[in-house]
């Protein structure tokens, strides 16, 4: 429920800010979520593929994946570093661009050269 909420809540930042910036606003919210799904997915991986190579009996027991576990919390830590670092880079990215883009009021004014 707390991913579902994290990811909710990473759509809606990152349109806001491709909105911001001119963007297609559903297509940089799409992102952000497949940032967020994804890094979730492989941290999980990493982790089951980990506990297969320490302990092969470790997935014998019957496992509760709706529960709150570390391993959880540090996946939700990493997703959330990663998605934080792509909408800084974008923000960035996109402020760079727009300040080297010349504008219609500079064109033909003299003073600017």
């Amino acid at each position: 429920m707390i991913s579902l909420l994290i990811a909710i809540i990473t759509f809606i930042f990152y349109q806001k800010l491709a909105a911001r910036h001119g963007k297609s606003p559903w297509k940089y919210g799409i992102l952000g979520v497949a940032i967020w799904i994804g890094v979730q997915f492989v941290f999980g991986l990493i982790y089951g593929f980990f506990g297969v190579i320490m302990d092969p009996n470790h997935y014998e027991q019957d496992i509760d994946f709706n529960s709150l576990t570390l391993v959880n919390i540090l996946g939700w830590i990493l997703s959330l570093a990663i998605v934080c670092s792509g909408y800084l880079y974008l923000g960035r990215r996109w402020k760079k661009i727009s300040a080297e883009e010349p504008s219609i009021e500079k064109i033909g004014d003299k003073s600017a050269d």
